[in-house]
């Protein structure tokens, strides 16, 4: 496992003949309360403090390689041609790759690289500077522990960076060791800042979103075993999840019992991330809270509607459909009360003897039903896949209204 550093360059001062040199102010860093004296790069404090092996360098022409160059331990004729090549602006990547050498050298391991991206002035060369930085995740491998600092360089380039950090995380491509930024004080240390905390609360909005997005917990369920010693709330999440992906009304309504309430765990919380996303599992907790089960079927189908899963929202409804007469009719909700309450459903289409309502009820009912047994038998519907969905959501409020109605 190769320890990681990403790191952007700036320019620094501009020179001011013999009174200021090209060069960034050096200052006493610290970084876990630990001071690193008169460091000029807040990189060289990073490279020291975690026993760091390889380093890609990110900059622009004008950046300061030669700064970099001395600090690594260049010989002067590299140092001298990176100077003379970067005040005329003609610096570019191949003219680095002495550079390269030397970092490797210093750091006793091969692999380091430099490279020189143009100003992130258009869409462009943005899309230009991120190829780079994944031109550079290529080369890094799963168990690397990557590290990165974005004190210097463009804003741009320092947002892009904490995306391909975020994104080196959700695929799984390394581990990220911290993300890092040198707030340059006078007369005082100044401390080195690490942002991985913002990955910590975009890891618990993905879980939550994946919850209730997608009724997926998997994520959400690995983040709470760290913090909740209750296997009674950890599990509940599962099984609710589990049950939610396949319809199992019963076992999903059992969790639901389980959960409410429960959540009010977090909002206890010391860390006010968890304290954050409270609401968020709350009201999709809440949302399916409902004791009675015809109530609980219509909220459900309107939630896989919403989540494009039409398939399992025409298993529900068509479920839900049979229940409400079941409980109109005070039918128990068995499997003889839904078969006598489907034959009800099915009179309703006698125009002699039914309401309009019954008879578009019963059209309805028919419609759904078909597609719900194409989609579990695996046979054609008597409509189109594109007219199924784009009907459901009719569908649903028919079926609804004449619930509420009668």
């Amino acid at each position: 496992m190769a320890k990681i550093l990403i790191t952007l360059l700036g320019t620094g001062r501009s020179a001011d003949g013999e009174t200021a040199k090209n060069e960034y102010i050096g200052t006493d860093y610290v970084i876990d309360n630990k001071k690193y004296k008169d460091k000029k790069f807040v990189s060289s404090a990073i490279i020291e403090h975690f026993g760091i092996n390889k380093v890609f360098i990110i900059g622009t022409n004008k950046s300061m390689w030669d700064n970099i160059a001395q600090y690594f331990e260049a010989d002067d004729d590299t140092i001298l041609t990176i100077l003379y090549l970067k005040e005329r602006g003609t610096l570019s990547q191949e003219d680095l790759k002495a550079l390269n050498k030397s970092i490797d050298r210093k750091l006793s391991e091969n692999g380091s690289k430099c490279y020189i991206i143009q100003d992130s002035d258009n869409k462009d060369a943005l899309w230009k500077i991120f190829e780079k930085l994944l031109e550079i995740v290529d080369t890094i491998h799963k168990e690397d522990e990557v590290y990165f600092d974005i004190t210097h360089l463009f804003r741009s380039v320092s947002v892009m960076t904490m995306i391909l950090a975020d994104l080196g995380i959700s695929t799984d491509k390394f581990k990220l060791g911290g993300l890092f930024y040198g707030l340059l004080k006078k007369n005082t240390p100044s401390p080195i800042v690490d942002l991985k905390i913002f990955f910590d609360f975009l890891k618990w909005n993905k879980a939550v979103y994946n919850l209730k997005k997608f009724g997926n917990s998997s994520e959400l369920k690995a983040l709470i075993s760290d913090i909740v010693n209750e296997r009674e709330i950890v599990n509940g999440f599962t099984n609710f999840s589990n049950a939610l992906s396949i319809a199992d009304i019963g076992a999903m309504q059992q969790s639901i019992k389980i959960l409410k309430g429960r959540t009010a765990h977090f909002r206890a919380h010391e860390k006010r991330l968890i304290k954050f996303i409270a609401n968020d599992l709350e009201e999709f907790i809440e949302r399916f809270s409902k004791e009675d089960e015809v109530d609980f079927l219509f909220e459900l189908t309107k939630w896989y509607i919403e989540n494009q899963n039409f398939a399992l929202a025409y298993i529900t409804l068509a479920e839900a459909t049979v229940s409400m007469i079941c409980k109109q009719h005070d039918l128990p909700l068995d499997r003889s009360g839904k078969e006598e309450a489907k034959k009800i459903l099915y009179e309703y289409g006698d125009w002699k003897s039914a309401s309009k309502e019954q008879q578009k009820l019963n059209e309805v009912y028919r419609k759904i039903t078909d597609i719900r047994n194409a989609i579990a038998h695996k046979t054609s519907a008597k409509s189109n896949p594109k007219n199924s969905i784009d009907n459901i959501g009719k569908y649903l409020d028919t079926i609804y209204k004449f619930y509420k109605k009668n």
